[in-house]
């Protein structure tokens, strides 16, 4: 599991970090094929956009890429709308993950089985 934060033009404190490192990390536990998550935090330069603190993450591994980006007017508030939107795609990336390592089913028990008429 590798966490890559990278900031802008600023730094970016010890409280973020450290919850980005934890959140970020939950979710690489989740699906193990992700295996990098980069996290980028910026902000906006426009004063009329209220939420101006953005924060991006994008996880890489076996072959997936799942990015997500997010901005609130604080930068913890922007790293949970990220991971909630994150959850949301690991569990996609999971399940095709794991769907394309089963055998399919090549039709259904129902329309396999002939249907005997009684009289």
């Amino acid at each position: 599991m590798n966490v890559v934060i990278a900031n802008g033009r600023r730094i970016v404190p010890d409280q973020v970090r450290d919850l980005v490192e934890e959140k970020v990390g939950r979710l690489l536990r989740h699906c193990p094929g992700l295996d990098r998550a980069e996290v980028h935090f910026s902000e906006e330069h426009n004063p009329r956009i209220a939420d101006r603190e953005c924060c991006e993450v994008i996880m890489t591994g076996h072959g997936r890429t799942v990015r997500a980006h997010a901005a609130a007017p604080d930068p913890l508030v922007a790293v949970d709308l990220v991971v909630e939107k994150l959850e949301h795609q690991v569990e996609r990336t999971k399940g095709l993950i794991v769907g394309r390592s089963h055998a399919q089913r090549r039709g259904s028990v129902r329309t396999a089985r002939p249907r005997v008429r009684t009289v």
